[in-house]
Protein backbone atom coordinates (compact mmCIF):
# COMPACT_ATOMS: atom_id res chain seq x y z
CA UNK A 1 0.00 0.00 0.00
CA UNK A 2 2.96 2.21 1.26
CA UNK A 3 4.76 1.98 -2.51
CA UNK A 4 1.34 2.78 -3.91
CA UNK A 5 1.53 5.94 -2.34
CA UNK A 6 4.84 6.86 -3.49
CA UNK A 7 4.15 5.51 -7.12
CA UNK A 8 0.64 7.55 -7.46
CA UNK A 9 2.64 10.79 -5.81
CA UNK A 10 5.75 11.04 -8.09
CA UNK A 11 3.35 10.58 -10.72
CA UNK A 12 1.51 13.76 -9.79
CA UNK A 13 4.69 15.19 -9.25
CA UNK A 14 5.96 14.75 -12.46
CA UNK A 15 2.81 15.47 -14.13
CA UNK A 16 2.50 19.01 -12.09
CA UNK A 17 6.52 19.75 -13.00
CA UNK A 18 5.55 18.99 -16.61
CA UNK A 19 2.41 21.13 -16.74
CA UNK A 20 4.92 23.78 -14.59
CA UNK A 21 7.28 23.76 -17.54
CA UNK A 22 4.47 24.47 -20.50
CA UNK A 23 2.84 26.92 -18.75
CA UNK A 24 5.72 29.14 -17.88
CA UNK A 25 6.99 28.66 -21.98
CA UNK A 26 7.31 31.96 -23.95
CA UNK A 27 5.10 31.08 -27.50
CA UNK A 28 5.86 33.66 -30.19
CA UNK A 29 3.45 36.20 -31.73
CA UNK A 30 2.75 37.86 -35.07
CA UNK A 31 5.43 35.86 -36.58
CA UNK A 32 5.78 33.81 -39.49
CA UNK A 33 8.04 31.17 -40.05
CA UNK A 34 8.03 30.05 -43.92
CA UNK A 35 10.37 27.28 -44.43
CA UNK A 36 10.90 27.23 -48.46
CA UNK A 37 13.75 24.42 -48.71
CA UNK A 38 15.57 21.57 -47.09
CA UNK A 39 18.47 19.81 -48.28
CA UNK A 40 20.32 17.01 -46.31
CA UNK A 41 24.23 16.98 -46.35
CA UNK A 42 26.56 14.76 -44.60
CA UNK A 43 29.86 16.17 -42.94
CA UNK A 44 29.14 19.31 -43.81
CA UNK A 45 31.75 21.80 -41.71
CA UNK A 46 31.14 25.45 -41.91
CA UNK A 47 33.63 26.89 -40.61
CA UNK A 48 37.85 26.10 -39.58
CA UNK A 49 38.82 29.60 -37.85
CA UNK A 50 37.67 32.86 -37.31
CA UNK A 51 35.81 34.70 -39.93
CA UNK A 52 32.24 36.47 -41.23
CA UNK A 53 29.16 34.77 -42.04
CA UNK A 54 27.82 36.82 -44.43
CA UNK A 55 23.99 36.68 -45.58
CA UNK A 56 22.64 37.92 -48.90
CA UNK A 57 20.06 38.15 -51.25
CA UNK A 58 20.88 38.22 -54.42
CA UNK A 59 18.79 38.54 -57.43
CA UNK A 60 19.38 37.88 -61.64
CA UNK A 61 17.56 39.17 -64.45
CA UNK A 62 16.68 36.59 -67.36
CA UNK A 63 19.74 35.99 -68.83
CA UNK A 64 21.96 37.25 -66.03
CA UNK A 65 24.72 35.69 -64.57
CA UNK A 66 27.36 35.89 -62.54
CA UNK A 67 30.87 35.58 -63.83
CA UNK A 68 33.28 32.73 -62.87
CA UNK A 69 33.94 32.90 -59.15
CA UNK A 70 34.93 30.98 -56.04
CA UNK A 71 34.26 32.04 -52.26
CA UNK A 72 36.94 31.55 -49.40
CA UNK A 73 34.70 29.27 -47.15
CA UNK A 74 31.22 27.00 -47.93
CA UNK A 75 28.34 28.27 -49.18
CA UNK A 76 24.74 27.35 -48.72
CA UNK A 77 22.43 28.84 -51.32
CA UNK A 78 18.32 28.89 -51.47
CA UNK A 79 16.20 29.75 -54.58
CA UNK A 80 13.74 31.75 -53.27
CA UNK A 81 12.27 32.72 -56.60
CA UNK A 82 12.88 31.86 -60.32
CA UNK A 83 15.76 29.45 -61.45
CA UNK A 84 19.75 29.17 -61.46
CA UNK A 85 21.41 27.07 -63.44
CA UNK A 86 25.12 26.34 -62.10
CA UNK A 87 28.32 25.44 -63.96
CA UNK A 88 31.18 23.98 -62.01
CA UNK A 89 34.63 24.32 -63.36
CA UNK A 90 35.64 20.64 -62.46
CA UNK A 91 32.63 19.33 -64.60
CA UNK A 92 34.40 18.41 -67.83
CA UNK A 93 31.33 18.66 -70.10
CA UNK A 94 30.16 21.96 -68.50
CA UNK A 95 26.68 20.88 -68.45
CA UNK A 96 25.55 23.05 -65.41
CA UNK A 97 22.49 22.20 -63.35
CA UNK A 98 19.45 24.08 -62.63
CA UNK A 99 18.19 24.60 -59.17
CA UNK A 100 14.25 25.98 -58.79
CA UNK A 101 12.09 27.34 -56.10
CA UNK A 102 12.58 25.56 -52.81
CA UNK A 103 15.86 24.34 -53.87
CA UNK A 104 18.97 23.79 -52.18
CA UNK A 105 22.68 24.13 -53.32
CA UNK A 106 26.05 24.13 -51.94
CA UNK A 107 29.09 25.33 -52.95
CA UNK A 108 33.23 24.92 -51.50
CA UNK A 109 36.22 26.58 -51.62
CA UNK A 110 38.00 24.37 -53.96
CA UNK A 111 35.60 24.80 -57.11
CA UNK A 112 34.85 27.73 -59.43
CA UNK A 113 31.43 28.67 -60.33
CA UNK A 114 29.92 30.00 -62.80
CA UNK A 115 25.33 30.79 -61.71
CA UNK A 116 23.21 32.01 -65.14
CA UNK A 117 19.33 32.37 -64.94
CA UNK A 118 18.71 30.80 -68.44
CA UNK A 119 14.73 31.35 -67.64
CA UNK A 120 11.84 33.96 -68.72
CA UNK A 121 11.85 35.35 -64.80
CA UNK A 122 13.85 37.21 -62.41
CA UNK A 123 15.59 34.71 -59.96
CA UNK A 124 16.44 35.75 -55.92
CA UNK A 125 18.38 33.84 -54.04
CA UNK A 126 19.19 33.57 -50.37
CA UNK A 127 22.76 32.84 -49.79
CA UNK A 128 25.14 32.25 -46.70
CA UNK A 129 28.14 32.48 -46.89
CA UNK A 130 30.82 31.31 -44.19
CA UNK A 131 34.43 31.88 -43.33
CA UNK A 132 35.01 35.16 -45.07
CA UNK A 133 37.62 36.83 -44.09
CA UNK A 134 36.94 39.20 -41.13
CA UNK A 135 35.28 42.76 -43.00
CA UNK A 136 36.55 40.54 -46.61
CA UNK A 137 34.98 39.81 -49.37
CA UNK A 138 32.26 36.56 -49.66
CA UNK A 139 33.65 36.05 -53.82
CA UNK A 140 36.91 35.83 -55.49
CA UNK A 141 36.77 36.66 -59.48
CA UNK A 142 38.38 33.77 -61.26
CA UNK A 143 39.21 33.18 -65.21
CA UNK A 144 36.94 30.66 -67.36
CA UNK A 145 38.13 27.39 -66.79
CA UNK A 146 38.68 26.74 -70.36
CA UNK A 147 35.87 23.80 -70.28
CA UNK A 148 32.92 26.17 -70.79
CA UNK A 149 31.90 28.29 -74.16
CA UNK A 150 31.09 30.97 -71.95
Amino acid sequence: MKRKIVVVVTLVLVAGAISAGLSLATPGANMVNTEFGRRTVSHFEASMGEGDIVVSEISLAPGGYSGWHSHPGKVVGAVQRGSLTLYRSNDPTCTGHTYTAGQIFTEIPSVHYYGRDEGTTATVLNVTFFNVPVGGSSRIDQPAPGNCPF
